[in-house]
């Protein structure tokens, strides 16, 4: 099993104030245990992490942190696989963003579902809805 972690719970892990982070922590927690295989993500996500963690804390080390988290640098461990996005993904992924046009889908949320499908990445790990119906989604918590 593989599996494609969204934004959302990387923000929610990391901010301890978030809605979600418990349910964050635990999907964590089965990530870590290998539960759903080989975690992915890609550049796009990683970005969005990053500056949306900076925007809502207003703190460059919180931000500077989930970016070390997800890289897997000192002291965290490396988990995550970061798929790059390349130009013939930024082509997929816009023929997906305009064929689910009805699922309000961000850009960035259709590189993810193209990514899944030429990949074979199993299941997205998120809590936006979005997905559903589109790729396997995989409720953080439950």
């Amino acid at each position: 099993m593989s599996v494609f972690v969204d934004t959302g719970v990387f923000f929610a892990h990391h901010d301890t104030d978030a809605d979600r982070h418990d349910q964050a922590v635990s999907a964590f927690d089965e990530l870590f245990d290998g539960e759903y295989g080989q975690p992915y993500t890609n550049n796009y996500v990683f970005d969005e992490t990053v500056t949306l963690t900076r925007a809502r804390t207003g703190s460059f080390e919180a931000a500077d942190t989930v970016a070390s988290r997800i890289l897997g640098e000192e002291p965290f461990p490396q988990v995550f696989e970061m798929i790059h996005v390349e130009p013939d993904d930024v082509r997929a992924s816009l023929e997906t963003f305009r064929r689910y046009q009805d699922h309000e889908l961000s850009f960035t949320d259709a590189t993810i579902v193209s990514l899944c499908e030429s990949r074979g990445i199993d299941a997205v790990l998120s809590f936006d809805t979005d997905f559903d119906g589109l790729v396997d989604r995989i409720e953080p918590g439950y």
